[in-house]
């Protein structure tokens, strides 16, 4: 049996909630999972609120704050950022460059020493070939080799030289030297970045934003229904239990290199393009901890590349209803696909004892892993080049790959809602060429 709709949506994240939204009717939404959100949602276990994927909402355009608390009627409650990074054996409040004064005498002078030879080396106008000459004229190298190699290199699984820093933008702004030498030398602030104050719903997790979102819609999203294939001649999808989607215009959110490998007939030129498509997965192990934590972080980064993890997050520090009372929960992040996860559990739980996150007599009364397969696109040399192929190609055949995972990029939630709101009106203007 075939169905025709005139917009076909793959991915009932956020981008393609709000694509459907926007459209208002005449889509079709189909998801794999039997619930909204993608990585932007919450298990709930035991009484904790455990999302996902780590996740909290931040904004440079009000009108998407207005739209969440006003339209999907979602209560925010206002955070300003605690954070720390783990480094050399201490804490230090982050952002690290601009709190060295917390650093030990020796670490300082080898901080200013190194930022001031960068200084004289990179003059203002050379060009950084990639992430890691970035790092070194920005932070300097000791900085590069002390926190920003270790920290980077687990997250993404790839050497700094192999990115570029197209990804860079609002996630890592543009740090002044001088400032960072100051910071050496005397205590200054914290508020740095685009996420020194962030949102979080104040009920349900994050999922809250997606659940409101689908709620809202006309017609509601088809769930455990996977992407089978695409048939490019006849802008046909093809779903898993063998039903047909015929489509004027298809939006995919899904990730792209997934997406790739359901379309039949693909070019040459294409699949080799495909093929260059990098990512980095990422393992997440939540434990649940009767007790409180001494910590007022709502998260630390970790900067020890002989630790297993890159960043823990405190959920019940973010929002006090996601932890029943009396419990604490941690949300720890891993690189890549953690093979051995007893092993692994058994190392982590150690390192938190040892660098004070957990006390020996913490009960952890359950724990949850969760493996997000496309938890960060990689930022390397070729994937400007292949998506300036890729993105056209899909557009010839009336295809639009959007958001963090359709558009593989780095991106958040406001990006993913208003993508999906560009897109709306990017095709309510078009007509169907053939």
């Amino acid at each position: 049996m075939t169905t025709k709709t005139k917009y076909l949506i793959i991915g009932a994240g956020l981008t393609g909630l709000s694509a459907a939204y926007h459209l208002s009717d005449n889509y079709l939404l189909v998801e794999s999972s039997d619930f909204p959100g993608g990585t932007a949602s919450t298990v709930k276990l035991e009484g904790f609120k455990l999302d996902n994927s780590v996740h909290v909402l931040y904004f440079r355009d009000n009108s998407i704050k207005n739209w969440i608390e006003n339209i999907l009627k979602v209560d925010l409650l206002m955070n300003k950022r605690i954070s720390s990074v783990w480094i050399n054996g201490k804490y230090v409040p982050f952002p690290l460059q601009y709190n060295l004064s917390y650093l030990p005498l020796i670490e300082r002078i080898r901080c200013a020493n190194s930022l001031i030879h960068s200084m004289i080396r990179w003059k203002t106008n050379k060009v950084r070939q990639n992430f890691e000459e970035y790092s070194q004229s920005t932070f300097g190298n000791y900085l590069t080799q002390v926190f920003v190699r270790p920290y980077n290199e687990q997250l993404f699984g790839v050497s700094l030289s192999e990115l570029n820093t197209d990804w860079l933008g609002d996630y890592l702004p543009k740090s002044s030297r001088y400032k960072i030498l100051l910071s050496a030398f005397r205590v200054n602030h914290f508020g740095y970045g685009r996420n020194s104050i962030f949102y979080y719903p104040r009920e349900g997790g994050i999922s809250t934003l997606a659940e409101n979102l689908s709620d809202s819609l006309k017609l509601k999203p088809m769930y455990n229904r996977t992407l089978k294939k695409i048939i490019l001649s006849n802008n046909t999808a093809v779903l898993n239990d063998d039903s047909e989607i015929q489509y004027d215009f298809l939006i995919n959110t899904i990730p792209l290199a997934d997406f790739l490998s359901k379309c039949d007939s693909l070019p040459f030129e294409i699949l080799g393009a495909a093929d260059c498509l990098k990512k980095r997965s990422t393992t997440l192990l939540h434990l649940l901890v009767k007790g409180k934590t001494k910590r007022k972080d709502h998260w630390i980064y970790i900067a020890d590349s002989k630790i297993p993890f890159y960043r823990i997050t405190f959920p019940g520090n973010i929002n006090l209803a996601n932890c029943p009372e009396g419990y604490f929960a941690l949300t720890i992040e891993y690189g890549g696909e953690v093979l051995d996860r007893d092993l692994v559990m058994k190392e982590s739980i150690a390192t938190l004892e040892r660098i004070e996150i957990l006390e020996k007599n913490n009960l952890i009364i359950e724990f949850y892993w969760r493996l997000i397969d496309c938890g960060y696109v990689i930022y390397d040399q070729h994937r400007k080049s292949v998506l300036e192929k890729i993105f056209p190609f899909l557009e010839n055949n009336l295809i639009f790959s959007i958001g963090r995972y359709g558009g593989w990029e780095y991106s958040n939630m406001e990006d993913a809602i208003l993508h999906g709101k560009n897109i709306a009106g990017k095709l309510s203007g078009l007509k169907k060429l053939h």
